[in-house]
């Protein structure tokens, strides 16, 4: 009945299935982790405000998102849980990736067009592109996906009855996560940036359910990490 409600697959149900409170706590623990992670990074890209470079930037997320991943798999060891709980499953991986290559093309050809209509220039600095590739792919895209819907989505998901709810409740926490990072790059107090931004937390919020589906539907990562990457990059990629 789960599998018919919200077309998820078989394999993540069983999965979401075995998970308590403890799980949820986990999930929770981790959730606050990333917070002040990010949170971190923020204070010291302003201290460095001054000499900031793109090298120093990538470095610095490049750190924290591994403490992110690496929270991950700490978590899944001393709960005694595979890799495959957290999106690394083989039984529909491939259609997963599949549907990531699609919606990678769909994205490209629709934001090859916004150039040419908006007269918009893209960026030309080959080496600025690789080290931006890796960063939303890996230090964005990847490390959003395993944390969020690999492991507090499902671990959530889990411990909820309503499974609808736990979707929303989810997606709430990941438009709220982007608030701390951005407010101190910002400046703001929090009432002020969620003012000037509600209009993106609403769309940020939209994508964790675009995300979640692709990835509850497989109980895979790759084509919501595809996706994740595609988007944030080409926004970067068109001045």
């Amino acid at each position: 009945m789960k599998t018919m409600v919200l077309d998820v697959d078989d394999e993540y149900v069983q999965q979401t299935d075995e998970y308590g409170r403890k799980d949820a706590l986990f999930a929770l623990i981790l959730y606050v982790c990333m917070v002040l992670v990010f949170v971190l990074t923020g204070k010291i890209f302003v201290q460095r405000s001054s000499t900031l470079t793109e090298t120093y930037i990538f470095c610095v997320t490049g750190i924290a998102s591994s403490v992110c991943i690496g929270l991950v798999f700490l978590f899944c060891f001393i709960r005694k849980q595979k890799l495959i709980t957290v999106g690394f499953s083989k039984n529909q991986a491939l259609k997963s990736l599949t549907v990531g290559i699609i919606l990678f093309i769909l994205v490209v050809l629709v934001g090859g067009f916004w150039p040419i209509i908006t007269g918009s220039t893209l960026q030309t600095d080959i080496g600025l592109i690789v080290m931006r590739i890796i960063y939303f792919l890996f230090f964005i895209g990847f490390t959003e996906e395993i944390t969020v819907r690999g492991y507090i989505g499902t671990r959530l998901y889990g411990f909820f009855n309503n499974k609808r709810l736990s979707i929303v409740i989810v997606g709430i926490m990941f438009s709220l996560y982007h608030i701390p990072f951005h407010m101190v790059i910002a400046q703001m107090s929090m009432p002020e940036y969620i003012l000037l931004n509600w209009w993106n937390l609403i769309l940020i919020f939209i994508f964790h359910i675009i995300f979640q589906r692709l990835y509850s539907k497989y109980n895979s990562i790759i084509a919501p990490t595809i996706l994740h990457f595609i988007w944030d990059f080409i926004q970067w990629f068109i001045i």
